[in-house]
């Protein structure tokens, strides 16, 4: 049973999984995460050993390029900086830039899970290495069947197996798969998605809610928070223009302010996404405020699209242009 600890294995934190805080975070950010926290066994090595590249007044911390954890998973590296960026909004880790192209990263340790929590791993800490006594399966009794678990990440020393999740299972069943139920949660996230997605659909392109998607992680709460900022935009973009006299009666200013007639609101949004996405999670100065950011650039974006819609259907002077300019 050493095997199963061997280093041949890339470990994950079973807090990861039971602790309600990071349910939002994907498989593939836990991965991430557990190859962070392996390279930081190698820093504190060197630390223990008496070498401190690796540590500075802040503690141990790690170099790891997003184009080499790119190849290592096998994952685009814009998929890797998401990932990333999922981590630090967790706090299971922090970046800090180093030099020109270097950042020092610094891994957290997973916050322990409430000892109320409803494990979803309850077998995980189960100590392989103490010897069991050994008890016929046909004969074992309930009782017997039930593992002894070590001192968990959350406290609960007195955990034991459930019956149901330490049977094997019946030869009958053996080669079928166990397609895993989702929560009630989880189906009440898929429902409330599947309705902002169908509302989105009548004003936006397919693209456009693709990229959103995308951008949300898949999660309601985001996807309502990018959607709201995107109309809060538009909205602050359409009172600027109206506050004016000449375009407050004038039958162009809702044909310049509509995504079902402004063509360059409507295409263009999908490029603005995509924008938002590579200076928000990709580029090089790191942003402090990620909201703040990308209603400005959201809200810039249609104050242009909306000029040029009217400089491009309607005949304005060059007074006329520099004072939309000033407007918007």
């Amino acid at each position: 049973m050493k095997s199963l600890t061997s280093r041949a294995f890339l470990p994950i934190n079973t807090d990861l999984f039971n602790n309600p805080k990071y349910q939002e975070l994907s498989c593939d950010a836990m991965v991430l995460y557990s190859l962070y926290s392996q390279r930081k066994e190698v820093s504190a090595f060197h630390s223990q050993t008496g070498d401190d590249t690796f540590t500075d007044s802040e503690g141990i911390f790690i170099y790891f390029s997003n184009d080499e954890a790119s190849k290592i998973l096998r994952m685009s590296v814009r998929k890797i900086s998401t990932l990333r960026s999922q981590l630090i909004d967790c706090g299971l880790i922090s970046v800090v830039r180093h030099g020109l192209k270097n950042f020092k990263i610094y891994v957290n340790t997973p916050e322990t899970t409430p000892a109320e929590t409803d494990l979803v791993l309850p077998w995980a800490n189960f100590d392989f290495e103490k010897p069991i006594k050994s008890v016929p399966a046909n004969s074992a009794s309930t009782k017997s069947q039930k593992l002894p678990i070590n001192q968990s990440n959350n406290n609960q020393t007195k955990l034991l197996l459930s019956r149901e999740s330490n049977e094997s299972v019946p030869q009958n069943q053996s080669n079928t798969p166990v397609t895993p139920k989702k929560s009630e949660k989880d189906g009440l996230n898929d429902l409330s998605l599947d309705s902002i997605i169908t509302r989105l659909k009548d004003t936006f392109s397919l693209p456009v809610v693709s990229r959103l998607k995308v951008l949300a992680n898949n999660s309601y709460t985001k996807l309502k928070w990018f959607s709201d900022t995107i109309f809060k935009a538009k909205s602050q973009v359409t009172k600027k223009l109206l506050s004016d006299a000449r375009w407050l009666y004038n039958p162009a200013s809702q044909g310049a302010t509509r995504f079902e007639s402004n063509d360059l609101l409507k295409r263009g949004l999908e490029s603005a996404l995509l924008q938002i996405a590579e200076i928000v999670y990709k580029g090089k100065e790191k942003i402090q405020n990620k909201a703040k950011f990308i209603y400005v650039y959201l809200r810039n974006f249609m104050a242009n699209a909306v000029k040029q819609y009217l400089i491009d259907n309607y005949e304005l002077t060059e007074d006329d242009e520099i004072e939309l300019n000033v407007l918007l």
